[in-house]
């Protein structure tokens, strides 16, 4: 494989799993520096992680939801068996079946996938990986496949705000007054977009009433200024937890691209959010992250860092990604975490940035509910 010229992968992914991605782009130019490599991506928003490297990779996005089912993924494939690539890499979740086909149909003999994916009989070189390893963890081991041999250490996702991102994200921060603040704690209340036959991304969300809860608390007894981060169709969420709080919170869902997000997380002295991509990038980042599960595993989807702080929600049917056991509109998991748990994080993780010890949970009221009542 020395002399490959061409390389095909097909992640397919989001932003998150783009963000897991990025230190096997970086072995795999590293090991082909003149090799032409086209990565396929599933949203905007993968594809602005990667396109703000220097790595020169072609970033296709293909999006199942704008593409027309099977129609468009023939398409897809039409337009990469003309390009003749010589090796093709899979990097889907276990469960994917289009991604293992597309490999097998793009008709080269060498076809590099895992063991755990559900045909990966198609490939014709097969990387042993658990079912439920981290993505991170996959992409990690699907590098020995081409001769590349990477310790946890080495791999370990980062990220650099891109340059060009710079000056609008300072700006930003400073029209909202965050310059002048000491602590700023980070919030994304939303949830990735991409349905999966049963699977409802919403599933993933936790109580607006909670996140108003851990925002009064931050407000109103560490003196934090609180901010919002997501897409623009989150905007509500954000008013919303901020009237429920009762507290000042700069809302910025849908104010940002990608490239100023990155640079205003890093600003952030922590950051609380579901399992979405924001979680994987805040980490990337350097910022530690309060990350709260239910219908996901945190040990297949957690933030990645000694810093961070996961939160596994308890029921019966959980995880259920990516077949939910129920038709109930919310997840039992995420509603048996309690606002008091991630206050017990959040506080953790102020305290440990400050060098002191931890941060006391007076007695607070939103909207008259006692939400703390104990000393951590």
């Amino acid at each position: 494989m020395k002399n490959t010229k061409s390389i095909l992968l097909l992640p397919i992914c989001g932003l998150g799993d783009a963000v897991c991605y990025m230190p096997f782009l970086h072995a795999l130019r590293g090991k082909f520096p003149d090799a032409e490599i086209v990565v396929i991506v599933a949203t905007d928003s993968a594809k602005a992680i990667i396109a703000g490297s220097s790595l020169d990779i072609e970033v296709v996005v293909f999006n199942r939801r704008q593409q027309r089912g099977w129609m468009g993924l023939l398409r897809l494939l039409s337009a990469l068996r003309r390009r003749r690539f010589e090796v093709v890499i899979s990097g889907a979740h276990p469960n994917s079946l289009r991604v293992p086909l597309l490999v097998y149909l793009c008709g080269r003999k060498t076809r590099i996938g895992a063991n755990s994916e559900r045909l990966s009989f198609l490939f014709s070189r097969i990387v042993n990986v658990r079912t439920n390893a981290h993505a991170f963890e996959r992409y990690r081991q699907l590098l020995t496949a081409v001769g590349i041999q990477m310790s946890f250490e080495e791999y370990f996702p980062t990220l650099e705000p891109p340059c060009e991102a710079r000056d609008s994200a300072v700006q930003l921060w400073t029209e909202a007054g965050l310059d002048q603040a000491e602590c700023v704690v980070g919030m994304a209340s939303g949830a990735d977009l991409n349905l999966r036959g049963r699977w409802v991304p919403s599933l993933k969300r936790w109580k607006i009433e909670r996140y108003a809860e851990v925002a009064a608390w931050a407000a109103k007894e560490v003196r934090a200024r609180v901010v919002m981060f997501g897409a623009p169709e989150e905007a509500p969420l954000a008013t919303a937890i901020a009237a429920t709080a009762g507290v000042p919170i700069v809302n910025l869902c849908g104010k940002t691209g990608i490239p100023e997000t990155q640079w205003l997380l890093r600003k952030c002295t922590a950051f609380v959010c579901n399992d979405t991509g924001t979680m994987h990038m805040a980490a990337a980042l350097g910022t530690p992250v309060v990350a709260l599960f239910g219908p996901t595993s945190h040990e297949s989807f957690g933030p990645l860092g000694d810093l961070n702080r996961t939160l596994q929600g308890q029921a019966f049917c959980s995880p259920c990604f990516p077949y939910p056991t129920c038709d109930l509109r919310g997840c039992l998991a995420m509603e048996n975490i309690s606002s008091l748990q991630v206050i017990e994080c959040l506080s953790s993780i102020l305290a440990a940035r400050k060098g002191a010890a931890l941060l006391p949970v007076s007695s607070l009221e939103v909207n008259g509910v006692s939400v703390a009542t104990q000393q951590i």
